[in-house]
């Protein structure tokens, strides 16, 4: 059940945070296809397996930021004013490379927004059906379970749940299967022309399959699952240190249960709404702080009586 204490910002101080952020978004999104076309230049240009394997994990990394900020333009943190713009760009450069579509996003995602965790979330409910969704759970399951995804195991079955049982990919607007269908002509085009088919298929699908997989399961159970008590709106906030900000939870994704209190309030600004509401009595009361994933985040999930990663105040 989603917890709403009396927390309250200022409507004018709310509205200054809440101001969609289009260059920074973009920014930020050029950054880490930099980062990607960077792993893959070098990993090519080596051609040797102790180099590959390690671009490969890291490419996962970078896709799963993307895919933070493809959830910035799902709330529309490019324009509001100027829709087609904002999901155009979303859909270009950070949710048809993953074969779904802004618009197909956003119609699951704002559901779980108006019903989280409850049986008309359908982001709940698809996890409860799933036995890797049932806490609590060693460290060691975790572990295998990381590897699991890891390998690849689950891809399949997850991607198929993404792209048609939640219709992110399917049951578009003319719009947006305009888009799609541009989209994957230019692919097809340039991979012909280029020769590229080895280069997507290694660099591009065998992260998204491997350790993307392993990423979004790590960060879906830190949002909404094994929590010790109820939490902000159903949801936790993961306080990272800066290399698991950079690998793990990219772009102040952890940073949840802020995001479900004001969804208005972008990416960049999270971090300062998360300091303002600490401020409040009511924050400590409700609030689930997880400190880490690697330690925190396990060890609630393990329910480990020495635990001392939640801050209860």
């Amino acid at each position: 059940m989603a917890v709403r204490p009396a927390l309250t910002i200022e409507r004018e101080l709310l509205r200054h945070l809440g101001r969609p952020v289009p260059l920074r978004l973009m920014r930020q999104v050029l950054i880490e296809w930099a980062w990607i076309v960077g792993a893959i230049s070098m990993a090519v240009h080596v051609g040797q397996a102790w180099v590959t394997v390690p671009a490969i994990l890291f490419i996962g990394t970078r896709q799963h930021a993307l895919l933070t900020l493809m959830h910035e333009f799902t709330h529309r943190q490019f324009s509001r004013s100027r829709p087609a713009w904002n999901d155009s760009l979303g859909d270009v450069f950070t949710a048809l490379p993953f074969l779904i579509t802004i618009h197909g996003y956003r119609r699951d995602h704002f559901q779980h927004h108006r019903a989280t965790s409850t049986a008309q979330d359908p982001n709940w409910t698809s996890s409860l059906r799933r036995a890797r969704y049932r806490f609590p759970r060693s460290r060691a399951g975790m572990a295998w379970l990381l590897l699991l995804h890891l390998l690849g195991v689950y891809a399949i079955q997850d991607i198929k749940a993404y792209l048609f049982d939640a219709k992110m990919s399917v049951d578009t607007p003319r719009a947006t299967q305009l888009r799609q269908a541009g989209f994957a002509l230019l692919v097809v085009s340039a991979a012909s022309v280029f020769d590229g088919w080895a280069v997507i298929g290694l660099y591009w699908f065998v992260p998204m399959f491997t350790s993307l997989m392993a990423l979004l399961y790590l960060r879906d159970v830190g949002e909404h699952h094994a929590m010790p008590r109820p939490g902000l709106e159903a949801s936790r906030t993961t306080l990272t240190g800066w290399f698991e900000g950079f690998f793990i939870a990219p772009n102040a994704v952890g940073f949840h249960a802020e995001h479900h209190l004001y969804p208005v309030v972008p990416f960049c600004r999270l971090r300062e709404l998360h300091a303002l509401l600490r401020q409040q009595p009511g924050h400590a009361d409700h609030a689930v702080l997880t400190h880490g994933y690697c330690r925190g985040l396990l060890a609630e999930v393990a329910q480990s009586p020495s635990f001392t990663g939640i801050e209860q105040a």
